[in-house]
């Protein structure tokens, strides 16, 4: 029996879609893959630059005695300071310096990041290596934010985005307060620099 010619035909054009399906079925597992890897699993929670959730995680403060400080402290930040420094900490490039990962946050000492946060900083400042002319007109004094509030959000920011600097506490504001009382001029750089802190 002769095979029908028009049966060899169809198989062949037969194939030729499967091959088409193939292609587009790996084209999809591998897009499928791009947006598993980089969409932050579809989670609001999630925005750049981070790509997950657990490694947006990893960045915020440590969990433990100060939660229910640093909760206060987040949300007193988000009504001040992240407005300028941004929900993120990393600041806007040549406006407002960021605060994730900078030294001044992360001294073990919060003495002069207490003084920055009550009166502000003023003219050339490094911040991560990168050169800054500040003119920091908004502070805790020009807000009347409490000693309690300042305490919870200088905690909250030297405890999120990977900072890991110890608890910030009213008293600490209050004896900074006292030391510098009648101060009404932003700080400068070499003023900070001068200031004595604990190692």
């Amino acid at each position: 029996m002769n095979p029908d010619p028009k049966s060899n035909l169809n198989s062949e054009s037969a194939a030729a879609p499967l091959w088409l399906i193939a292609v587009f079925a790996g084209l999809l597992y591998g897009g499928m893959l791009y947006v598993d890897r980089n969409g932050g699993d579809f989670n609001a929670q999630v925005y750049a630059p981070y790509h997950s959730l657990a490694e947006l995680q990893t960045c915020q403060p440590a969990k433990g005695g100060d939660e229910e400080v640093i909760r206060l402290g987040e949300q007193r930040y988000a009504q001040t300071c992240g407005q300028c420094h941004q929900a993120s900490g990393l600041g806007a490039l040549g406006q407002f310096p960021p605060l994730a990962g900078s030294e001044w946050v992360n001294e073990p000492d919060p003495a002069r990041l207490i003084r920055i946060a009550l009166n502000g900083a003023q003219g050339p400042i490094t911040v991560k290596g990168q050169d800054w002319n500040l003119v920091m007109s908004l502070n805790a004094t020009t807000l009347a934010i409490s000693d309690k509030d300042l305490a919870a959000i200088l905690t909250y920011v030297r405890q999120a985005w990977g900072n890991k600097a110890p608890t910030v506490t009213a008293e600490q504001i209050a004896q900074i307060k006292g030391e510098t009382k009648g101060r009404a001029v932003q700080w400068t750089a070499a003023e900070l620099n001068a200031v004595p802190v604990k190692k």
